[in-house]
């Protein structure tokens, strides 16, 4: 079904012209967007058309879906464009049963994911396009939609030179960018030298000589000393703040295929370069299709042409002098920097790759718990860090990054349990949990304000159970923390028996913000949380109020800004290189004074390609960009907070109280 932009009504918007087939728009910097209401009358399945984002940054797009009085849209789906780069953008309105938070990307169009809670669409009173909130007014062109049920065949993609010979953003030039190969050696050269801590009182570990806290076990632990702090403690007992980005690899490998005449050069058919590119077909997740990718490594590339052969072992020297020379002592997750080889100079963490699954999933990524293939399949999974238990330089393991279930507000996982059609063991351990309370049916009715026949009735799906019988809530809460705990202890157990010396720093959860997700707690040594926010303190109070007593890891944190090399901020935006370099400060000097604080790890080393990564992130993110040239704005903060990030620990010191000037993310 073709559709016509004259009936399309703007909200926070400005629509600048139209016409039957598309129409011009001045979208609102508080993240305004135009209503599509020919999509209340088709039941096809995909929404199809032409975007351009007419300004010289990436947009994070917006498409709402409103429920009648609601002011709040009830799911979105948010996706990054280019600049100036006209994008065929395909949403697949299945979606709107929440299922999934990530997709597969289509040619052009960088990353995508869904937010929100489920609808029906037939439930669905308003469709809208526009964009996340922006720091101004943005025009935006869209041409040719349509709706259809067969997912397109052509996605035309421009003919615009968009990156560079080096594999920088070709549109605009700043300070520092690289404009030849002999501007390419000299910075590599700059970045030269001795790697070693600058602070006389930090021994090889990067803890604090000086702050013995216990005996020394030969690998790094926790103590929670008599003023009620928690702290890490390295291989020889000492004070010590894991300090470091994720992501400390060769180089940031980015997609290209589809964009193929997008850049100047690609090295793609030179065996020499054979390293720094990867293609073949993989998958994001289990319930995900496989996709076919062509990835290119820029930031290898220009090693290599520099270094020859000699290019990794390069990488890692000025890796390690950048690193240590600026006070950053330990690793973050993702990262290849020293692991497990000989002559590691950085302490670091790990994720034990594989989150045991089953085949049948409660929601999204949450297996089925109480089932004998879980136990079987988390002690597969804890086999694999029988080769890492004996490695000092390991802090710990991550179980897991960001379950995806957790990215739906205030989610109740019991409800899920009784919603999904399948016979499942957490099914079984629900209805026996009820039973067992209520004893018969009509008990357990009067409390929920239910009808059901018997408890056989709750082997058939119940929508919404909560939502619908508010009676119910509390039950299915107290059951939702039982599964939480479940998903935690089997392979928490697993792991400990194959593994008894290195930290399990838990699941890297996404947000602290649902109690019932931080339950199982007392199978983890730290609890480790994301927090992309300009201060992490309400995030750990609330992980601390709600009962947890261990010490608390921020596995990743950023902020970008659009004044150097690339188009989009990442997932919090400052001014300018500067205001990066406050954010930092103020945010690991918080964690550092917070009780509980005990490491910040910064995301990521690289900044990420101009054209997306695997799934399209493309943010001004690094510590280093392309042509491993450090943000010296940055690096400066990271070592002036190092210098007192062990009287910040301890109370000695306070955090800086200088706030950075912020802009709307855009971020996806």
């Amino acid at each position: 079904m073709k559709l016509s932009w004259m009936n399309a009504k703007a909200r926070g918007a400005q629509i600048l012209e139209a016409a039957e087939e598309g129409c011009t728009v001045l979208l609102g910097a508080k993240g305004g967007g135009v209503s599509i209401p020919q999509l209340r009358e088709t039941g096809e399945r995909y929404l199809v058309g032409d975007v351009e984002v007419l300004e010289e940054h990436s947009v994070a797009m917006m498409f709402r879906c409103y429920a009648a009085g609601e002011d709040e849209e009830r799911i979105c789906m948010r996706f990054g464009l280019l600049p100036r780069f006209r994008t065929r953008i395909c949403l697949d309105l299945d979606l709107l049963d929440n299922r999934t938070i990530f997709t597969n990307r289509t040619p052009g169009t960088l990353k995508l994911v869904v937010h929100g809670h489920r609808i029906a669409r037939e439930d669905v009173v308003c469709f809208e396009l526009g964009m996340e909130k922006a720091f101004h007014d943005v025009k935006v062109r869209f041409e040719n939609f349509f709706t259809t049920d067969e997912f397109p065949a052509d996605f035309p993609m421009p003919e615009q030179k968009l990156v560079d010979e080096f594999g920088q953003w070709k549109r605009k030039d700043w300070p520092g960018k690289v404009h030849s190969e002999e501007e390419l050696r000299a910075a590599f050269r700059r970045e030269e030298g001795e790697a070693a801590y600058p602070f006389p009182e930090w021994n090889r570990w990067g803890g604090d000589a000086t702050r013995k806290l216990k005996e020394g076990t030969g690998f790094f632990s926790t103590v929670k000393t008599g003023d009620g702090r928690w702290h890490l403690t390295d291989p020889d007992g000492c004070d010590y703040f894991s300090l470091g980005p994720c992501c400390a690899n060769p180089g940031e490998f980015g997609r290209y295929d589809s964009f193929e005449q997008c850049f100047d050069w690609l090295p793609e058919n030179d065996p020499s370069y054979a390293d720094c590119f990867v293609s073949g077909e993989t998958r994001r997740a289990a319930y995900m299709p496989p996709e076919h990718r062509k990835m290119v490594n820029f930031p290898a590339v220009n090693l290599r042409r520099v270094y020859g052969d000699e290019w990794k072992k390069k990488w890692e020297e000025l890796s390690y002098h950048i690193l240590m020379t600026n006070g950053v002592n330990s690793l973050g997750n993702f990262s290849e920097l020293g692991v497990q080889t000989p002559g590691a100079k950085l302490p670091y963490v790990r994720e034990l790759r594989g989150f045991p699954v089953t085949k049948t999933l409660i929601f999204r990524d949450f297996p089925d718990v109480f089932s004998e293939e879980y136990r079987e399949n988390s002690e597969a999974y804890a086999q694999k860090l029988a080769s890492w238990k004996d490695d000092p330089w390991l802090i710990g393991y991550f179980l897991r990054n960001e379950p995806e279930f957790n990215f739906v507000e205030n989610l109740c996982i019991a409800d899920e349990v009784l919603r999904n059609p399948a016979d499942t063991c957490c099914r079984r351990e629900l209805i026996a949990f009820l039973q067992e309370k209520y004893g018969d049916i009509g008990s357990l009715n009067a409390a929920w304000g239910t009808s059901f026949a018997g408890f056989d009735a709750l082997r058939e799906p119940v929508l919404d159970c909560s939502q619908r019988f508010p009676g119910s809530l509390s039950d299915l809460r107290e059951f939702s923390g039982r599964l939480i705990t479940e998903y935690i202890r089997v392979p928490a157990l697993a792991c400990r028996a194959v593994d008894p010396n290195h930290l399990n720093l838990g699941l890297r959860w996404s947000k602290a913000d649902n109690p019932d997700m931080m339950k199982g707690w007392e199978y983890f040594d730290v609890f480790s949380i994301n927090c992309y926010s300009f201060d992490p303190t309400g995030d750990m109070d609330f992980v601390k109020n709600a009962g947890v007593d261990l010490p608390i890891l921020i596995g990743e944190f950023h902020a970008g800004a659009l004044d150097r090399g690339l188009p989009a901020t990442g997932l919090k935006g400052v001014e300018n290189q500067d205001e990066r370099a406050l954010m930092f400060r103020g945010y690991v000097e918080r964690v550092a004074a917070h009780p509980y604080g005990v490491g910040a790890h910064w995301f990521q080393f690289n900044d990420q390609f101009c054209l997306g990564r695997f799934d399209g992130e493309n943010y001004q993110i690094g510590m280093v960009d392309c042509c491993m040239q450090p943000y010296p704005e940055l690096m400066d903060a990271a070592r002036e907070t190092a210098a007192r990030l062990y009287r910040l620990k301890n109370g000695e010191e306070a955090p800086s109280a200088r706030a950075p000037k912020a802009i709307p993310m855009i971020g996806y």
